[in-house]
């Protein structure tokens, strides 16, 4: 009996949390207790008013430690003024134990302009191992059969060998000759340090004046990525499939200052909600958005003589 009603109640499990301004974040999945490997659907629900402008989190490829094998798009509903957006995932994991689905993060401006998250509760799921039948014996493992290889077989594959070593140094004589010829010299090009290279793509972004031609979610996507990317190589965690949340928790370990932090939290979250919302930023907003990825990634850059020797290489080999 008690196992029949943990099965309903695991079953009908919903988790369900409301925020200020009636933000209410759902979250769900249709089983807690699974083998390895088998899907596991869930869903999500984000009911909140059509005036507060929200952040609707994206996935590639995982969801915390479970990965996606399938997602279905947003699906829109309104109606009395409350708008709710419904997201289905298929979701599984690979290894056995007692895991989390992580809360649902949305993130929402209020009427002063104050950014907050609306979260779900983690949902437990218990992933079960293979069971093995220790009845059985253990058989031995069967030796390998050897098959005889004929004359013709070992002439063949002799032939081809020496063909392929005759192409291959064919080749790199030709090249040699030609290098030869033309007194070709072979430069390395140093590595740029990321923080140069986040600078000069966002010199070519700005370039490509997209804001300015109404393509503003692409420009706030790109500005984002480039300060997304920066933070992976800069600091060595995959900042690109993380939330906005998530990138600030990694930050904080490197010991950066409250107001860089403060800055950077800001500005991904303001990108998060032109990106995922009805959100339409003024044209003084959009002007500042470069000039603000532009101060994070001089705020967070190393300081030391060998990194600038490198900045001062890397601006070389790009001009």
């Amino acid at each position: 009996m008690m196992r029949l009603l943990q099965s309903l109640f695991t079953s009908l499990f919903v988790v369900m949390i409301s925020f200020p301004q009636n933000v209410t974040v759902t979250a769900s999945v249709d089983s807690q207790s699974v083998s390895i490997g088998d899907w596991i659907h869930y869903s999500v629900s984000v009911k909140y008013p059509s005036s507060t402008p929200i952040g609707f989190p994206t996935f590639k490829d995982t969801i915390g430690v479970f990965e996606i094998v399938q997602q279905d798009s947003i699906l829109k509903t309104e109606l009395n003024g409350e708008i709710e957006l419904k997201k289905n995932f298929i979701i599984a994991k690979y290894d056995a134990g007692n895991f989390y689905v992580q809360p649902f993060d949305v993130q929402y401006k209020d009427s002063t302009g104050k950014i907050h998250s609306a979260l779900s509760n983690p949902i437990p799921v218990e992933i079960r191992g293979v069971e093995v039948d220790t009845s059985l014996s253990i058989k031995d493992v069967k030796p390998q059969l050897s098959v005889p290889i004929s004359a013709e077989e070992i002439a063949l594959y002799a032939g081809f060998v020496i063909a392929l070593a005759g192409i291959g140094y064919g080749i790199y004589y030709y090249i040699q000759q030609k290098k030869k010829k033309a007194g070709l010299i072979v430069e390395v090009k140093p590595t740029i340090p990321p923080h140069v290279l986040a600078l000069i793509q966002l010199d070519e972004l700005e370039a490509k004046r997209l804001w300015q031609s109404g393509e503003i979610k692409a420009f706030y996507s790109e500005a984002t990525e480039i300060v997304r990317r920066y933070f992976e190589l800069r600091y060595g965690f995959i900042a690109l499939e993380m939330t906005t949340g998530e990138v600030i928790d990694q930050l904080e370990k490197f010991k950066l200052e409250k107001n860089n932090l403060s800055s950077i939290s800001q500005f991904l979250s303001d990108a998060d909600l032109v990106k995922f919302a009805k959100y339409q930023p003024i044209a003084s907003e959009n002007e500042q958005v470069l000039g603000q990825a532009r101060t994070i990634i001089e705020q967070t850059k190393p300081i030391d003589t060998e990194s600038a020797k490198q900045e001062i290489q890397a601006e070389a080999v790009a001009s």
